[in-house]
């Protein structure tokens, strides 16, 4: 999917537009929207607020299954057909993309 393109700003807490060639950038943002869809929080998107993984949160669980089903939902909500998905203690493996 083409979209416009972030970047996350100079502390690494949020992201801004991709300004750097003298506008708006656009790009694949595919692998962008399962980034931001998996790091934020239930209530973090004011217009969607079930919208969010909160995989920060994920550190203190012990529930894979749980957190299997919640991205699952997510990425799939997001119109996103999932190829493989795979949790493992070095970190979560996703192939996901647009139907």
């Amino acid at each position: 999917m083409i979209g416009i393109a972030l970047i996350p700003n100079a502390d690494g807490t949020a992201y801004d537009l991709d300004l750097s060639q003298g506008g708006l950038t656009l790009m694949d943002v595919t692998h962008q929207n399962q980034v931001m869809l998996l790091t934020a929080r239930p209530g973090e998107f004011k217009e969607h607020p079930a919208l969010g993984v909160g995989l920060p949160d994920m550190l203190l669980d012990h529930d894979e299954r749980v957190w299997r089903r919640r991205i699952v939902e997510q990425i799939e909500a997001d119109g996103q057909r999932i190829k493989k998905i795979s949790i493992t203690p070095s970190g979560i493996e996703l192939e996901a993309e647009y139907k």
